[in-house]
């Protein structure tokens, strides 16, 4: 049986280096590429707080971290997540909008456009091809 969620993934680098990464199954079942880019997002932005909190708790590492850079290839999702107004029905997306938007305007993330086949995070949303 075919199961209709789709997966999202990111990956965190620090100085070039992979320090996090992350593939797993949505929870709900997303009804567009928008809403599933989206979902995505608020996970990213949820593994982005926790790595910028990890950080500031290093001894000796400055306090000051910057906002974190997330690469999105989605460019409504990014549209979506920079507006100030949420006009869409579904709650779950809803409640999404309000933590990325919150994340957004205290500075923890900021989120940049980057094409698909730029996309460190993009092979950990596939499936592997079955031979």
């Amino acid at each position: 049986m075919k199961d209709s969620k789709s997966t999202s993934g990111y990956v965190f680098t620090l100085g070039g280096a992979t320090v996090s990464w992350k593939s797993s199954k949505q929870t709900v079942i997303a009804r567009s590429t928008m809403e599933f880019e989206f979902i995505a997002l608020d996970k990213c932005g949820e593994g982005a707080e926790w790595l910028r909190q990890f950080l500031e708790d290093i001894p000796k590492w400055p306090k000051l971290v910057p906002a974190i850079c997330i690469h999105c290839d989605n460019q409504s999702a990014i549209g979506r997540a920079q507006s100030n107004m949420y006009n869409g029905k579904s709650r779950h997306i809803c409640r999404r909008h309000n933590t990325i938007r919150q994340l957004l305007s205290t500075g923890i993330i900021f989120i940049h456009y980057v094409k698909s086949k730029d996309n460190l995070a993009d092979p950990l949303t596939k499936r592997l091809i079955e031979r």
